[in-house]
């Protein structure tokens, strides 16, 4: 859709029509800025085109940047729609899938002559 089509015509309360529908959340989510400041935000509705997040006005938003939602394992990389006092709509450009913890961990390998051994508690002798 270009930016000229008229087909997202404003409603009140600053909503727009869409294709696509918004699921209301309350994500804890971390903005990153391309300098690596991270902002706290809460990802307030989401659909698979974009986002809106609540972040404080005092935060000056470029026009692109990245969030991650805390406890899922992804990241969206997202240009700045609009910006309406605590609430900035975004555009999501890419999602990418951020590796596990256990896959970003390398494997540690062991001798195969290393004896490995229980830890006792002092308890245990007692």
């Amino acid at each position: 859709m270009d930016a000229g089509s008229n087909t997202k015509s404003e409603r009140s309360g600053g909503h727009f029509d869409r294709g696509e529908e918004r699921r209301d959340t309350n994500w804890i989510a971390l903005i990153r800025l391309p300098d690596g400041t991270e902002i706290p935000t809460t990802v307030r509705d989401i659909s698979a085109s974009g986002a809106r997040l609540a972040v404080p006005i005092s935060y000056v938003l470029p026009k692109s940047f990245m969030f991650k939602v805390i406890g899922r394992d992804f990241i969206c990389a997202v240009q700045l729609v609009w910006r309406r006092g605590d609430y900035a709509g975004v555009r999501i450009e890419r999602v990418g899938k951020v590796p596990s913890m256990q896959a970003r961990r390398p494997a540690e390998s062991l001798d195969p002559g290393t004896t490995l051994r229980a830890r006792r508690s002092r308890f245990s002798e007692i």
